[in-house]
């Protein structure tokens, strides 16, 4: 466990013990869940339900079997085999408008070196998809945003390779999912943008 002014922060192994989930204000989920069960999506239901935030990162949004079930809880998910996945570079395009408070002051197009998955499972009309990378000649979702009820999810792709959460490019991202997620203030991560500096081989 970690702490700062205001944050306690706990790790959980696989999945959140009922504890962590009933004082959690926001979850943030990097493994990926080999067992998206009914029980599992209650608990998802009831932490959103009464205004969790959820942030997935990269493997965090697959799901073995009945991704449509997960693109339910989350906006949109992904399946092996009936995905593709790619590893190499890529263009993270955003689409968002230029004062949208998640990628405010960001580039337009940052280049990375990671992992991306295509196409995604879900009703792409119920998310708000934040940044894009071409695959196949189409761009496909990346980055999203999604609202079920009181609660807020954001997801994200990438993530694969640990460079890319030393990207600080990536780092306010993240940040700023979290923020938003947690309906916290996003603008506390803006003077990171004209301070942080992105380093190339």
């Amino acid at each position: 466990m970690s702490q700062s002014p205001q944050v306690t922060v706990t790790n959980a192994w696989k999945w959140p013990t009922d504890d962590q989930f009933a004082h959690a204000d926001i979850v943030v989920c990097y493994f990926w869940n080999h067992a998206w069960t009914n029980e599992v999506y209650k608990e998802v239901e009831a932490f959103l339900a009464r205004g969790g935030g959820l942030v997935l990162l990269h493997s965090s949004s697959i799901a073995d079997q009945e991704p449509e079930a997960l693109a339910e809880r989350i906006g949109i998910s992904f399946q092996p085999n009936r995905s593709k996945y790619r590893h190499g570079e890529l263009d993270l395009n955003f689409i968002t408008q230029k004062n949208d408070p998640i990628t405010a002051g960001l580039p337009r197009t940052i280049h990375f070196l990671d992992e991306t998955y295509w196409p995604m499972i879900g009703d792409t009309s119920r998310v708000q998809v934040l940044a894009t990378a071409k695959e196949d000649g189409k761009p496909w979702p990346m980055v999203w945003t999604f609202t079920r009820g009181k609660g807020r999810v954001f997801g994200t792709v990438l993530g694969h390779y640990l460079w890319t959460y030393d990207d600080p490019y990536f780092r306010i991202l993240v940040l700023r999912g979290i923020a938003w997620a947690a309906r916290e203030p996003v603008s506390r991560f803006e003077p990171l943008v004209t301070v942080g500096v992105r380093f190339k081989d």
